[in-house]
């Protein structure tokens, strides 16, 4: 992968059932490498292995930084294909699977996933000889967790571009799709009161300190290259928001179908699943923060 800028991988991020999926797939048609071990969703497992420890991600985020640090230029020696590793390499990922086979993904053991055998598969696939087959015109990753290792991720890499997918909170209040809450609850300061289904209010300040958190980063770390994608906007008016990406992404627009990519994006049937449910139990402000992030509010 010696054609492809080492420093400038794209990244896609955002809330767990965000719209993170369809731009993944764009991008893969445009002829991106976002790995080469994906699940249906398009998640690049490497990613999610390394980092989706959110205890392990706390402990190291309050005591300091440089493991996190550490875990990073691993995962770019895994993308990027530069073997062999270091003994400290594989004590990192050793570590990984071990707390993977053990306890899951789930910072609170609920309904979490990846015991067993999940974790020494991923690390069975890097070493997998028909990694790449095709040429490629960039490389990056796509999971939705990314956005909490952003501030991370662009001091590592210096001309990284990150994506990040916001779908309106109210619907996203009432997901049952929490996972994203229930991991990083405490590096937002967020207290969790039922852990058998968090609540909608507790959903909405998670959606709120999360994406504010990301967008600030973005804007005032990356600045141009950063983009947010509101997936509404995308889903309703696809050619236009296509054409923004293509732009960020510098790939020629006359080179592409823009059409054939507008056609990915599909409204999901949840959509305006919020109008169906009393909405007198969010605070009136959080309405207004919502709005603030783009989207309409038909309040109560």
């Amino acid at each position: 992968m010696s054609q492809l800028n080492r420093n400038q991988p794209i990244v896609i991020g955002g809330l767990g059932g965000s719209g993170t999926r369809v731009v993944a797939e764009i991008l893969i048609k445009l002829g991106f490498y976002l790995g080469s071990d994906l699940n249906s969703a398009s998640d690049n497992l490497w990613f999610a292995f390394l980092f989706k420890r959110p205890k392990w991600f706390v402990r190291n985020y309050e005591s300091g930084h440089s493991k996190i640090e550490n875990i990073i230029a691993v995962f770019e020696k895994i993308m990027l294909r530069e073997t062999p590793f270091k003994p400290s390499d594989w004590k990192n990922m050793i570590v990984a699977a071990l707390q993977w086979s053990m306890f899951g993904n789930h910072y609170w053991g609920i309904g979490g996933s990846g015991r067993g055998l999940w974790p020494f598969r991923r690390i069975m696939n890097m070493f997998k000889s028909d990694w790449m087959k095709r040429e490629y015109i960039g490389w990056g990753w796509k999971e939705p967790n990314s956005h909490v290792y952003l501030e991370y991720l662009v001091r590592h890499f210096k001309e990284m571009k990150y994506i990040h997918l916001v779908r309106h909170g109210l619907d996203m209040a009432f997901s049952k799709n929490q996972s994203q809450l229930y991991n990083w609850s405490k590096y937002y300061n967020i207290n969790i009161y039922n852990y058998d289904q968090p609540s909608p209010e507790i959903a909405l300040e998670y959606w709120i300190k999360a994406n504010q958190k990301a967008i600030s980063v973005g804007e005032q770390i990356l600045g141009d290259d950063f983009l947010q994608i509101n997936f509404e906007k995308l889903c309703l008016n696809p050619q236009n928001e296509i054409t923004r990406l293509l732009e960020f992404l510098k790939v020629d627009i006359s080179s592409v179908d823009i059409a054939e990519l507008s056609a990915m994006p599909v409204m999901p049937k949840t959509a305006g699943r919020y109008k169906q449910h009393d909405l007198s139990i969010f605070p009136k402000d959080k309405f207004r923060i919502v709005e603030e992030l783009g989207f309409d509010v038909q309040q109560p």
